[in-house]
């Protein structure tokens, strides 16, 4: 019997807002120049945050993360540099993108991924608009809800889906929660130093002490 490799992951889709309206707009090198831009955004940010790329196909990225918050912080960041992005360039045709997320069970299989859980995800993508990152119950039940704002959006009856799904999307200005979350990170780097700093004033004091009530002890140490 063959060996069945599967797992729970969450599942990202994330594409560019239309894409095929604009694609057939454009001359080749703008169609080239358009992409290299959109992978040279998105692949590094996917790696920033333990995502692996399963595959392209088109304007459509499929990632796949092992930490629902980090998957909802990588939409975030994406959505915060695509839209500084399309403000800083002089594009004819800026890039919007919407992203979309669920968590399940999927089949590994040659390089790629099978399952429900997949085919969820890109029902939630047709949910999703542009601006927006859109992800199922699952995800919201996993990911740590202190560092993501979120709004309930509703239960939703999708296509090949039996049941309804709950649907949530990140609320609030992706630039300001991804800066309050690295000043709490500073914060607690800062802290952190700061403690074993006191530890270490603290053990100086004591040998200090103890130096001063024996002066043998220093004459050990030195």
């Amino acid at each position: 019997m063959t060996e069945v490799n599967s797992e729970i992951m969450v599942i990202m889709f994330i594409d560019v807002a239309g894409y095929t309206k604009m694609t057939t707009r454009l001359p080749r090198e703008e169609f080239d120049k358009f992409h290299e831009i959109f992978d040279n955004i998105s692949i590094p940010l996917f790696q920033k945050y333990n995502g692996r790329v399963v595959k392209k196909i088109g304007d459509a990225f499929m990632v796949i993360f092992k930490s629902a918050t980090d998957a909802v912080l990588c939409g975030m960041e994406l959505q915060n540099t695509f839209m500084r992005n399309n403000k800083e360039r002089s594009l004819r045709f800026p890039i919007n993108i919407r992203v979309a997320l669920h968590m399940g069970e999927v089949l590994n299989r040659h390089d790629d991924i099978y399952g429900d859980a997949v085919n969820t995800t890109a029902r939630i993508e047709g949910v999703a608009k542009e601006g927006h990152i859109v992800f199922s119950e699952t995800v919201f039940s996993a990911m740590n809800k202190t560092e993501i704002p979120f709004v309930y959006l509703g239960a939703f009856r999708m296509k090949g889906l039996k049941y309804p799904i709950k649907l949530f999307r990140v609320k609030g200005s992706f630039e300001d929660v991804l800066k309050r979350r690295a000043t709490k990170r500073k914060e607690s780097k800062n802290a952190f130093l700061w403690f074993w700093v006191l530890v270490l004033l603290f053990l100086l004091g004591v040998l200090l002490f103890y130096t001063i009530l024996n002066p043998k002890i220093f004459s050990l140490l030195f």
